[in-house]
């Protein structure tokens, strides 16, 4: 009898454990964002001083999530037109293309309402091109700081508007009264889009 009753509260135990959630430490929860980027670059540097910039696209996947901060990675495409020959040479426009990694923390202002401030660090590739024809590509890294307000309009789909600061080094090689305007850009952008937040079932 002594030994039964032993059992019976190990099985209790035991399927008292198995029934009582908890929650991980480390999320799967995809959410993927499309957006129109405006950009204003300034400073005096290539891109500020030499190109009229036009509205961008970008996108960014969302994939973990630790508590409110999520991890991702996005891609901005923005093109350029020249407007300064004497600084661009035989280019008859500029290409920026940005892959980047973020962090960003997820804010609760209201049951619809969220901040998201993000940093980010990636690689830039800026092209280019006369017609078809390439004039080759500068590379180097970026970093972004910036902030969204996202608007919930259901579980799945949000709206979301944000600025962000973008500032960019180049490799560059060319003469060393040159690299000054050459190797950097900075950029404020202004971004509008459509986010789709994966549920699992």
């Amino acid at each position: 009898m002594k030994y039964s009753i032993l059992l019976i509260l190990f099985c209790l135990k035991i399927s008292y454990g198995q029934e009582k959630k908890t929650k991980a430490l480390v999320n799967f929860k995809p959410e993927f964002s499309q957006y129109a980027i405006i950009p204003f670059n300034f400073g005096d540097n290539y891109l500020a001083k030499a190109n009229k910039s036009n509205v961008g696209l970008g996108t960014n996947f969302s994939f973990l999530q630790v508590q409110h901060f999520k991890l991702g990675m996005g891609y901005d495409y923005i093109f350029y037109s020249i407007t300064d020959l004497s600084k661009a040479g035989n280019v008859g426009s500029s290409r920026y293309n940005s892959f980047y990694g973020t962090l960003a923390y997820e804010i609760k202002l209201s049951n619809e309402l969220y901040l998201q401030p993000y940093l980010g660090l990636g690689s830039i590739n800026l092209n280019f091109k006369n017609g078809n024809r390439s004039f080759g590509h500068q590379t180097g890294t970026d970093f972004r700081i910036g902030f969204n307000f996202d608007y919930r309009l259901n579980k799945i789909i949000s709206a979301f508007t944000g600025i962000g600061y973008v500032s960019s080094k180049y490799d560059i090689n060319t003469a060393p009264e040159f690299v000054s305007f050459y190797d950097n850009s900075k950029m404020l952008q202004i971004n509008i889009g459509i986010k789709l937040k994966f549920i699992n079932n």
